[in-house]
């Protein structure tokens, strides 16, 4: 069963592919949902400008001692 699965994705992916939907031909107002995991995540991203912010703020405090 796992087998059959599989290669119906594999296809369904192949088709996908050939009819031209892929990452990188969706249209920009598509939304996307992304694992959590994944950097581009928008928990991932605020995690990571918060931790930017925090280091500028550090060292420009360290600049005026």
């Amino acid at each position: 069963m796992l087998t059959l699965i599989r290669r119906w994705l594999a296809h369904y992916d192949a088709w996908c592919e050939r009819m031209g939907f892929v990452p990188e031909n969706r249209r920009c107002c598509a939304p996307v949902r992304y694992d959590e995991d994944d950097a581009r995540h928008p928990a991932q991203r605020a995690a990571r400008t918060r931790a930017c912010q925090s280091v500028k703020k550090d060292t420009s405090g360290a600049a005026d001692r």
